[in-house]
C-alpha cells in the first residue's frame, strides 16, 4: 500500500490497483478453488455419514434418522447443484447472463418447497432435520480448519 501524508500529520493509506493475473496464474487460482469445492463436498458427505451413524446409535428413532438423512441429502445435493450452476455460468462468459439468475432463483424456490414438503409431510424430527441441513455449513467450517492446519505446518 502506498502511504500519503495528510495535513493533520496522520498517515492515510491508498489501496493499490488490483494485480492483473496472467493466464497461468488465473488457471492455477481456478484449479485451487475447484480443489476447495471438492474438499468441502467430501467433508460434508463425511460429516453427513458420521451424523447418520451417531444419530442411529444414540437415538434408534426413525424420525431422527429420517431428519438427518433428508436434511443432509437436500443440502448436499443443493451444494452440488449450486457449484455446477455457478461453474457453468462463469466458464464460457465474462459475466453471467439473465438465464443464470432465473435458474438461481428457481433453484432457491425449489429448495424452499422441498424443505416445506419434508417438514409437513414426513415424520422428521425438526432438530435432526436442522442438523442435517447444516452439513454443508459444517463442511465449509471443516475446510477452513483444514486450511488453517495446513498453514500452521
Amino acid at each position: 500500500m502506498k502511504k500519503r501524508k495528510e495535513k493533520n500529520g496522520g498517515i492515510e493509506t491508498e489501496p493499490e490497483a488490483p494485480k492483473v493475473l496472467t493466464p497461468e496464474e488465473a488457471l492455477a487460482l481456478v484449479r485451487e478453488q475447484e480443489r476447495r469445492l471438492r474438499r468441502i463436498q467430501f467433508v460434508s458427505l463425511g460429516l453427513w455419514v458420521l451424523f447418520l451413524i451417531v444419530g442411529g446409535i444414540l437415538y434408534h428413532s426413525l424420525p431422527v434418522m429420517l431428519g438427518l438423512f433428508l436434511g443432509g441429502l437436500i443440502v448436499v445435493l443443493n451444494f452440488y447443484w449450486l457449484t455446477r450452476l455457478v461453474r457453468r455460468a462463469f466458464q464460457e462468459r465474462k459475466k453471467p447472463t439473465k438465464i443464470f439468475f432465473v435458474k438461481f432463483g428457481l433453484k432457491f424456490f425449489l429448495l424452499l418447497a422441498i424443505v416445506a414438503l419434508v417438514i409437513y409431510f414426513t415424520p422428521v424430527h425438526p432438530i435432526a432435520f436442522l442438523i442435517g441441513l447444516s452439513v454443508s455449513v459444517f463442511g465449509i467450517m471443516g475446510d477452513g480448519l483444514i486450511g488453517v492446519l495446513k498453514k500452521l505446518r
